[in-house]
């Protein structure tokens, strides 16, 4: 007896695990600390996503030589003056955080925040610009209800009286 073997019509592969296959890096201080800025009084509070890991050290190497001449932060309303990057700066206070486009969206959403997606940074006489796109997201209203009961649930973190 003789077994026929067809071969396959198109090739056999394992299947994509990742949803979208866009990923931003964030800038933290702290766990629940990410780097944002507010654009103008009517618009919400942003993220800042780069869509590049190096852009993302050359901001956070300018964040911390603010933080290193001027002993705080940057003020994040409006436009933001940072100094260049100084190359022999490391990082001591701030952290990177890689996500999925999609888990980022949900966690604007939770937080009532809109993201600014980075896509490059370029180098230019008077400093750097950035080129990218804002974002604002948004869900159903009860969506909200649910997040906003959530959050009075939980614990404050301020000390009693």
């Amino acid at each position: 007896m003789a077994s026929l073997i067809v071969p396959p019509t198109r090739p056999v592969g394992f299947p994509k695990t990742r949803r979208g296959g866009k990923h931003y890096w964030t800038i933290h201080t702290h766990q629940n600390h990410a780097f944002s800025v507010k654009v103008s009084e009517n618009v919400p509070t942003a993220i800042l996503g780069f869509k590049d890991p190096e852009d993302a050290v050359i901001v956070g190497k300018m964040l911390e030589t603010h933080y290193m001449m001027e002993k705080e932060w940057p003020a994040t309303f409006g436009q933001i003056h940072l100094p260049e990057p100084r190359s022999d700066v490391a990082l001591f206070h701030l952290f990177f955080r890689k996500w999925d486009f999609e888990d980022l969206k949900v966690t604007c959403t939770k937080n009532f925040l809109n993201m600014v997606a980075i896509d490059d940074i370029e180098s230019t006489k008077k400093g750097f610009e950035f080129n990218g796109k804002m974002f604002a997201f948004e869900a159903p209203t009860e969506f909200y209800v649910g997040r906003l009961a959530e959050l009075y649930e939980m614990p404050s973190s301020e000390p009693s009286e």
